[in-house]
């Protein structure tokens, strides 16, 4: 066991890996969930959060920028990047959140209880005295009603992805600089992909098949591709478990299972129904239905919420509990003009293309003025009465209905759209204070402007990653709040002209200053919409 945790350290130091915000593991999303689901988890704006795994703090320091008067810490086996994080958070000034060097076996109870616990990408990498040293760590450590998230891979999907790390791993063997081996494992993919023919066997397309689509992960991955293949699909521990095992394993420790991050995949989306019922007749157990789920959909990898086992989970969706939180959406009609008036049904989409129909008056007016609060979040009350007058006034009979059964409609539609895709719709508990427009000088966090120099991902205020080109990435840097829009120009302006940030028109070829003044405000306006700036 010493032998592999050394050999552990060791990876990461020698490669760490280029860690980002995930999230799903914010408190307030979990908690947003977790109150959906009946819990009453503890609040956000207090909280101390716990991750397990850390690496270089990119996924916490964002969430301790966004929380203040929160406590957090995080705790990694490997030297380089704890020390990594703590410069960091040295150069922002952050006293809220601590970075230590510990090995989570032996983690006693020196650093507390935690409201919230995340480990992403830990269970599946350890071995399994490990793995039960995590899952013993989180119920000791986890508040009463607390919440905590672990990430690992499933099968049935890396049944087939286990041999082509298989391969992978024998392709690379005798290779020590991680590096190379991820080159090699990186060809050998792509051979693999394009290998398929009409005389291959069965497993041979199948293995072909797995492998276009792995590299094709690994393409949207972009930079982070060669880290996830060492630590991911080469590292020295791999063992994904089943679901049923997972949540075994939790409750062999007093855990329960709550819910999965992404909440439509515990539900029987894109199955027919006579495959529905069969195997809910197969099932003895809300665990036994997800589990044969994952068999049909050869689920790969989950990230799983968990909290005590003494605590009653309620998993019917109830409008009510949308009540205290604030609602973010920002959904646009297909058909214009739109009949807020009539009960029509009229099909909204968002920004990635995914479709929402609704009927209700109370429900059309509400979508349009999230859309036009975006991205700020609006309060569940705010947002029945903003869209009650708005559909009165363009002639719905809803005057004289009463609050409560607008509330009951229309939050039974937002949780129809949480349950379709959670990028339709967002339940916070605790918002973030976003701008909507840029205003005279605009800003951004100051860790995403040092971000901007490092990469091209920042995190947001909603603690999602935004990829930016290099324009954006020079024009983010100089978002400090104390620049109007001549003083942007022309540092933007002496930029192009020196040739520290290249300036192209779309047809790829350099582009007149003339334009510039314009392609900032464009530009500053889009930083808006994804949530960079801050009021």
């Amino acid at each position: 066991m010493d032998d592999i945790t050394a050999m552990l350290r060791r990876s990461y130091d020698e490669a760490p890996y280029p860690g980002r915000a995930y999230a799903h593991t914010h408190p307030d999303y979990m908690a947003a969930l977790a109150t959906l689901l009946g819990l009453n988890p503890p609040p956000v704006a207090h909280c101390r959060v716990l991750e397990i795994g850390c690496a270089a703090g990119s996924n916490l320091i964002p969430m301790a920028l966004s929380l203040p008067e929160a406590t957090f810490v995080g705790i990694d086996l490997s030297p380089r990047q704890i020390a990594d994080g703590r410069r960091i958070i040295e150069t922002l000034g952050m006293t809220n959140v601590t970075l230590l060097v510990r090995d989570v076996q032996e983690v006693g109870d020196e650093l507390g209880q935690f409201d919230y616990i995340i480990a992403h990408g830990v269970y599946s990498w350890v071995p399994a005295p490990v793995r039960d040293r995590l899952m013993a760590l989180t119920k000791r450590s986890l508040a009463s009603h607390g919440i905590a998230y672990i990430s690992y891979n499933t099968y049935p999907g890396w049944h087939i992805l286990g041999a082509l790390r298989d391969l992978m791993i024998y392709a690379a063997r005798g290779v020590e600089d991680p590096r190379e081996r991820a080159r090699i494992a990186l060809a050998l993919l792509d051979m693999l992909a394009e290998s398929d023919s009409e005389n291959a066997n069965a497993f041979h397309s199948f293995l072909a098949a797995y492998a276009g689509q792995f590299r094709s992960v690994l393409s949207r991955l972009g930079s982070l591709s060669h880290a996830f293949l060492i630590h991911d699909a080469l590292e020295v521990v791999n063992e994904p478990v089943s679901f049923a095992q997972f949540a075994a394993h939790a409750a062999q420790h007093g855990l329960q299972y709550l819910s999965e991050t992404e909440f439509p995949m515990v539900l029987p989306l894109g199955l027919k129904p006579e495959t529905v019922d069969a195997i809910r007749s197969f099932s003895r157990s809300g665990i036994d239905l997800e589990q044969y789920m994952d068999f049909l959909r050869g689920r790969q990898f989950r990230q799983t919420l968990l909290c005590h086992d003494h605590v009653t989970v309620r998993r019917t969706l109830r409008p009510e509990r949308l009540m205290g939180m604030s609602v973010a959406a920002l959904m646009h009609p297909e058909t214009q003009p739109l009949d807020l008036a009539g009960s029509e049904w009229v099909v909204f989409r968002n920004l990635h293309g995914v479709a929402f129909s609704v009927s209700a008056p109370i429900t059309k007016a509400a979508l349009i003025c999230l859309a036009e609060a975006s991205p700020r979040a609006v309060a569940f009350e705010d947002l029945v009465v903003a869209a009650q007058r708005r559909a009165v006034a363009a002639g719905a009979s809803l005057e004289d209905t009463e609050p409560s059964a607008l509330a009951r409609r229309l939050g039974g539609d937002l949780l129809r759209a949480f349950a379709t895709a959670t990028s339709l719709v967002s339940f916070h508990l605790h918002p973030p204070a976003v701008a909507t427009r840029p205003g005279e000088r605009p800003k951004v966090t100051p860790l995403a402007r040092l971000e901007a120099q490092h990469g091209e991902e920042v995190t947001n205020l909603y603690h999602d990653v935004i990829s930016l080109d290099p324009f954006d990435r020079h024009l983010v840097q100089s978002l400090d709040g104390r620049h109007d829009r001549r003083a942007l120009e022309e540092m933007m302006a002496a930029a192009v002209t020196a040739g520290e940030v290249p300036y192209a028109g779309d047809d790829g070829r350099a582009a007149s200053l003339a334009g510039l003044a314009a392609d900032i405000e464009q530009r500053l306006n889009w930083f808006a919409q994804v949530a960079l700036l801050v009021e």
